[in-house]
């Protein structure tokens, strides 16, 4: 059980360190264009959508991990937890996903004004 709770605790810093990244990528996708500077040349927009992209991935993946993990926790209120925990992260991730593919949307319209 001790390697259960382990396994979940490595994929809750994963979550975090995860949805950091992806709202750092995501706020550098928002100010992209508006000032060019020579870190914009390294982080070009397709590489930044990849980045953003991989990153939501990822969450659906510690979402599936946690999800097979739960049940196996040793207390009931533990897997309770576990599957709270696993609901917060869902509409966590679905409103990741909603920004990031607005954002997109938006600079696909914006682009097509021009």
């Amino acid at each position: 059980m001790d390697e259960v709770v382990a396994a979940i605790e490595e994929a809750k810093q994963q979550w975090n360190e995860t949805w950091v990244q992806i709202q750092e990528h995501v706020k550098s996708i928002e100010e992209f264009g508006k000032s060019r500077n020579a870190s914009e040349e390294k982080n070009s927009l397709p590489r930044l959508n990849g980045l953003a992209q991989d990153g939501l991935a990822m969450l659906d993946s510690l979402q599936f991990k946690l999800d097979v993990l739960a049940p196996q926790l040793p207390t009931y209120d533990d897997v309770e937890s576990a599957q709270t925990l696993l609901e917060s992260w869902k509409q966590q991730s679905r409103r990741a996903c909603h920004q990031f593919w607005d954002l997109i949307c938006d600079m696909i319209i914006s682009s097509n004004r021009c």
